[in-house]
């Protein structure tokens, strides 16, 4: 799609080794070459100057974003950046505040056990929702008749989705009080430990914009203009979308006396796409953006530079960087040869030098704050001799040229890939590229924007791709682990299991534990998970992203989350300028 907070015990943390000194200055060195930085031009677009008068920015704020969005269309992104946009067009069934309580928003209720709005016979369950009245951008209502329309499409196997995870768990969505009416029933196949999140997988999408497109061709829906071309994408949200200048902004304004929102007192929010992060960060300083995430390679010279102009806070979050493996390589299904790479990258000293401590190295799929999480697992410490017997182990022996070759004198040489222009990714896989050269893998750097990026690894396009997961305190691994989350050609590439991991009881542990609803019996499935995880390296775990967080001073109640895609402007609506 996916910080933590500072109570962890130090066996939480890991304990560290001795420092190695002559290869921490052999590090250092290296990251102070990767550090210089070319002075960088400040980006000025339409309605965003560097120094604008403080008169002017009163209902106004510009947001710093890296990524671009591909869609701004739930059913085709898993990209957070798009999300952090959706998040003020439309109106989520529940959403979660600062300290990740759930509460309803375009729900008037959570579904519960207790009242009897939620419940269960044998594998079957039944949920009663009703729905705020409100409006679409165009003025016409949210009905019931948008949530069956959009569960029809999401279900519908001609249609590419991102995944299908709960369309084919829910049986069929009801209206109870007729198409027009706000009353739903939601019947389920199966149990799901957290049915009351959400009324379907998708929400709620405008059924009178999409459904003559999806009548006149379903298997080409995606190719309509609903997701970038503002004249057609509405939404139900605070926040309407005006203007997409591709490659530079994403604007939307406010909807005056919105039925559940209000009037927010910002009117206009600019998010302006500058996906080198030190560009980025240098308009923060020139004053030309108002909120951002600054990369904390960067945090402490921001913080000095901007005193007083900009507040920091570093947001608890469930973000997992890792590195997929694509398990139909050929070089990468040995697990001896996934081991050896685990073992050859030190993660302990990436994350001092270059986030200053500020990270926590990971070492399964969940954080420790994920109520799933288990240390027990197995762990792969810097070892480079481990690293290099577990090569020999799987048939490598080192060539003239010092890389590894198999019996078939096949060189150990692959690529890895990321979000081109983030900075911190970029310095990550050069010092991954030199650890890994010491045991004897060549390692080609190959890097694309966002957009094409996550589309690659979307129909598998790569060897090895470093990225970030945007969990929350339900995400679980059904889909993202199992077999039938696997994107391939036959199924349009709906499912989000990239690396094509293949595992009898990793699947039975992944679909179990989302279907159990007692906690206990849930917890102990996901801790199995995540040792089968660690134990199998379907990806290569390296921290649990911290996100700092800088508000220009005088913008008011801005609280970020941590979690995935509405983090920062999950109560937008009630920011305001000092």
């Amino acid at each position: 799609m996916l910080t933590l907070l500072e109570r962890f015990s130090n066996k939480d943390r890991g304990q560290r080794r001795p420092r190695r000194p002559a290869r921490e200055q052999k590090l250092n060195r290296l990251i102070r070459v990767l550090a210089l930085v070319l002075l960088v031009p400040v980006v000025t677009i339409s309605g965003v100057s560097a120094q604008p008068a403080p008169a002017a920015r009163r209902d106004h704020v510009v947001i710093g974003l890296s990524q671009e969005p591909n869609r701004l269309m739930p059913m085709w992104t898993a990209m957070a950046a798009a999300f952090t946009v959706m998040s003020t067009m439309f109106t989520w069934d529940t959403q979660r505040d600062e300290k990740w309580k759930l509460f309803p928003q375009g729900a008037e209720y959570l579904p519960n056990l207790k009242d009897g709005t939620w419940t269960v016979s044998g594998d079957k369950m039944s949920l009663v929702w009703k729905i705020r009245r409100r409006n679409w951008h165009d003025g016409r209502p949210v009905t019931c008749a948008d949530y069956v329309f959009t569960h029809n499409v999401a279900r519908n196997e001609q249609v590419p989705v991102v995944v299908r995870n709960l369309t084919n768990r829910i049986a069929n969505i009801l209206c109870t009080k007729g198409a027009s009416g706000t009353d739903i029933t939601v019947s389920w196949n199966e149990r799901y430990a957290f049915a009351n999140v959400t009324i379907s997988e998708y929400g709620a999408l405008p059924r009178h914009i999409l459904e003559p497109y999806y009548r006149r061709d379903p298997a080409n829906l995606e190719a309509t203009p609903y997701g970038s071309d503002p004249k057609v994408t509405i939404g139900d949200g605070a926040y309407r979308l005006v203007e997409w200048r591709k490659g530079a902004s994403i604007t939307v304004e406010y909807v005056a006396d919105h039925p559940i929102f209000g009037r927010p007192k910002i009117k206009r929010i600019t998010w302006v796409i500058i996906p080198d992060t030190n560009a980025l960060v240098a308009n923060m300083l020139a004053g030309a953006i108002d909120v951002g995430v600054v990369p904390f390679d960067q945090l402490p010279v921001f913080e000095r530079q901007a005193a007083g102009r900009f507040k920091v806070t570093v947001a608890p979050g469930l973000i997992w960087e890792h590195i997929d493996f694509n398990l139909d390589h050929p070089l990468l299904q040995d697990v001896r040869v996934r081991r050896a790479i685990a073992h050859a990258i030190d993660r302990e000293l990436i994350v001092q030098q270059l986030f200053a401590g500020k990270q926590q190295v990971s070492h399964s799929y969940l954080p420790p704050l994920h109520p799933g999480y288990t240390d027990t697992v197995q762990k792969y410490p810097y070892d480079p001799a481990r690293a290099r017997a577990l090569l020999q182990e799987a048939g490598f022996t080192p060539g003239p040229d010092g890389v590894m070759r198999n019996a078939a004198g096949q060189r150990l040489s692959l690529e890895i890939g990321t979000t081109a222009g983030n900075r911190l990714r970029e310095q990550v896989q050069v010092i991954i590229q030199q650890q890994l050269h010491q045991i004897g893998i060549e390692v080609t750097i190959l890097n694309f924007p966002a957009r094409i990026f996550f589309r690659n690894i979307g129909q598998r396009k790569f060897t090895l791709a470093m990225y970030a997961w945007l969990f929350d305190p339900i995400s679980d691994c059904d889909q993202l682990f199992t077999s039938d989350g696997i994107p391939t050609e036959a199924n349009r590439y709906a499912g989000q299991n990239f690396p094509g991991y293949k595992n009898g009881k990793m699947d039975a542990a992944c679909e179990g534990a989302s279907r159990e609803i007692d906690e206990g019996r849930r917890k102990a499935l996901l801790n199995e998970s995540t040792r089968l995880f660690a134990r199998d390296l379907p990806a290569l775990p390296l921290f649990f992203r911290a996100e700092a967080v800088a508000v220009k001073s005088g913008l008011q109640n801005v609280a970020p989350t941590g979690l995935a895609g509405a983090s920062v402007v999950w109560n937008v609506h009630r920011w305001f300028w000092e």
